[in-house]
């Protein structure tokens, strides 16, 4: 997920901001020193994957971007975008494990920092800019976003299938893992029961921390989905190009929570009391929704048909 585009400006305080800026004035960031008061040591801010129920939170992180590394086919020398790639691990773990060449995308000034000095210690084929995907003009052999999507405003989905498309090769795969949400035909056809306190929670959701508006569909045209908006834009999706790691995500959204409450005195003393209870909230909030089926988080798998040369 992006961190730096969460919305907060309503949460924080005066002391909040004072706060801040006395960080900032000793060279770190108290955003940043927020997130990772829950994080595992990879500063994955994205939904994990078990594959035994003994893994640490740092282990599935690991097994998340193995398996969307993996779809990707990468291949030695080949170039990976990483767009919204957060605090760099997975651009680092294609690095490390596919020898690919990377290009991490962010537009947080702190995540910058940060992954331009990981990459400098030993890390001479990667690189990352300060700028979202719009003012990338350049190409790459594979890309990947992850859990990042659902903090784009919802106008630009169409323009960022399309920008992919245009930036991939033929045979080019961008795998996208984002969290969706249900709308009404969607809930009616999973007998999701929903509730004026569900209505509550999501707009809560869509007003701070996925301020780009409503989550995205998985799939349908009306409201229109990410496998239409990425067919629309030249990609095919298959059957099995798509993976629900729903439950998943309600595990990592339990470790992240019980972390963060587990800090709460460090937390509140960086950023106070409303953006700890805000994030309480959203974190304790979303792992029930995902295990009631209102939300999911899934992997797309969208290639650009047609046989490379």
């Amino acid at each position: 997920m992006v961190a730096g585009a969460h919305t907060h400006t309503d949460e924080i305080s005066t002391s909040g901001r004072r706060r801040e800026s006395d960080a900032r004035r000793v060279g770190r960031d108290p955003w940043d020193e927020f997130f990772f008061r829950f994080l595992d040591p990879t500063r994955t801010y994205s939904c994990a994957l078990w594959n035994h129920p003994e893994d640490t939170l740092e282990q599935a992180q690991l097994n998340k971007i193995d398996l969307a590394l993996g779809k990707c086919d990468l291949r030695p020398g080949m170039t990976l975008l990483d767009v919204g790639c957060g605090w760099g691990s997975a651009l680092l773990r294609a690095m490390d494990t596919r020898q690919v060449n990377t290009i991490g995308l962010t537009v947080s000034r702190s995540q910058y920092r940060y992954v331009r000095d990981q990459l400098a210690r030993g890390h001479p084929c990667g690189r990352v800019w300060l700028q979202g995907w719009e003012a990338f003009d350049g190409h790459a052999d594979r890309i990947v976003c992850i859990d990042a999507f659902e903090y784009f405003h919802h106008d630009s989905y169409g323009e960022f299938f399309q920008f992919a498309h245009h930036a991939l090769p033929v045979g080019g795969v961008l795998l996208l893992q984002t969290i969706v949400g249900y709308h009404r035909d969607g809930r009616r056809a999973h007998a999701i029961e929903h509730t004026g306190i569900d209505d509550a929670f999501m707009q809560f959701l869509t007003g701070t921390v996925f301020a780009g508006g409503p989550l995205p569909a998985p799939t349908g045209r009306d409201p229109k989905g990410v496998t239409a908006y990425a067919e629309d834009a030249g990609f095919t999706v298959t059957v099995t190009g798509i993976q629900a790691m729903g439950p998943h995500y309600a595990t990592t959204l339990d470790h992240w929570a019980s972390a963060l409450h587990e800090h709460r005195d460090h937390a509140i003393e960086l950023t106070g009391t409303g953006i700890y209870n805000a994030y309480i909230r959203y974190l304790t909030g979303c792992a029930d929704y995902a295990r009631r089926g209102h939300i999911d988080v899934m992997q797309f798998t969208c290639t650009k048909p047609g046989t490379p040369h």
